[in-house]
């Protein structure tokens, strides 16, 4: 039995306690610590015996904790190192330390069963999660997620690369290299954001809506790509294709058609599984929550409330072999 300590904040954080505008949920949020220390960060809201877990709240709280906890409990949480949670030491962080604390928050909050929404990398990591914990989770949501292998990224490659101001960035880096924003790296960490945010847009405009995540002292450049440094190895050369035919919960993949993670992974997550569908939005880039916001918010409720949503198509083949 993990060793567990659920500490709550002594009042409701200011950030995350508010009510709905029928006043009929609360948010509140708090601290789980893990089994070796890390305290993560987690908001909910809503009630019922149906409960949903997704990582990255900083990312998602403002568009999707209060449209999706109408009829059910949600919980948002960030991992160790992201948003509000601590910041452990780097040689604790690895795939499955991240898979274990999502234990170990489910265990704190004593969720039985969960539905999971993993977006980005975290899709992919959500998806190893049920294949270890499968008993614990009921349905399974990947947004934008990475490709089910490594290979599929090496492939077709991230296209929102090629959509950067590269000599703008560059001189950016240099200044930060130069030490002029020592003193001030929040200040560093939202101007190269106002770079890189729009790439992951197809209306660049939208990019506005993106939680400022620089508030967050996790997120600041020097501290999230040591972090990242120390995550992605982690990953190896993997592939999980083959492993997901034991994977027996529905599973909704939503992708936008033009992500720059490559529609392909999203492909791969689907194609031959039977209990999986893909929904194809568009025009979306890597935000689809933000781009097609009705869509995306109204496929997952009805998802969740045990339907495949309009537009989700199972797609035939059989999954690859992993050749290592």
């Amino acid at each position: 039995m993990r060793s567990i300590f659920l500490s709550f904040t002594l009042q409701m954080l200011a950030a995350t306690a508010c009510f709905s505008a029928d006043d009929s949920t609360q948010e509140s949020g708090g601290f789980v610590t893990t089994d070796d220390g890390a305290r993560l960060y987690y908001v909910e809201s809503g009630a019922g015996p149906d409960v949903l877990v997704a990582p990255v709240a900083f990312y998602l709280e403002p568009h999707l904790l209060e449209p999706l906890s109408k009829t059910r409990r949600v919980v948002l949480y960030d991992p160790r190192n992201r948003g509000r949670s601590d910041r452990a030491d780097l040689s604790t962080i690895s795939l499955n330390r991240q898979i274990e604390d999502l234990e170990d928050l489910r265990e704190g909050l004593g969720i039985e069963s969960m539905a999971l929404l993993g977006w980005s990398g975290l899709g992919m990591e959500m998806a190893v999660y049920a294949l270890r914990y499968p008993h614990r989770v009921t349905r399974l949501i990947q947004m934008a997620a990475v490709p089910p292998a490594a290979s599929i990224m090496r492939e077709s490659g991230d296209a929102r690369a090629d959509r950067e101001d590269r000599a703008a960035l560059d001189a950016l880096d240099g200044r930060a290299d130069r030490g002029e924003f020592d003193e001030t790296p929040e200040v560093y960490c939202r101007l190269r954001n106002a770079l890189t945010d729009p790439t992951n847009f197809v209306d660049t405009e939208l990019a506005a809506l993106v939680p400022d995540t620089c508030v967050h002292e996790n997120e600041w450049p020097v501290n999230l790509w040591p972090y990242f440094g120390a995550l992605l190895p982690s990953f190896g050369d993997y592939d999980w294709r083959q492993d997901l035919h034991d994977l027996e919960i529905p599973r909704l993949v939503i992708h936008g058609r033009e992500d720059g993670i490559p529609l392909a992974g999203a492909r791969a997550w689907v194609a031959g599984y039977p209990e999986a569908r893909l929904l194809e939005v568009s025009p979306a880039g890597h935000f689809p929550h933000i781009e097609q916001q009705e869509v995306v918010l109204a496929a997952i409720n009805e998802f969740l409330d045990g339907a495949w949503p309009e537009g989700a198509v199972a797609l035939p083949g059989e999954a690859t072999t992993p050749t290592h």
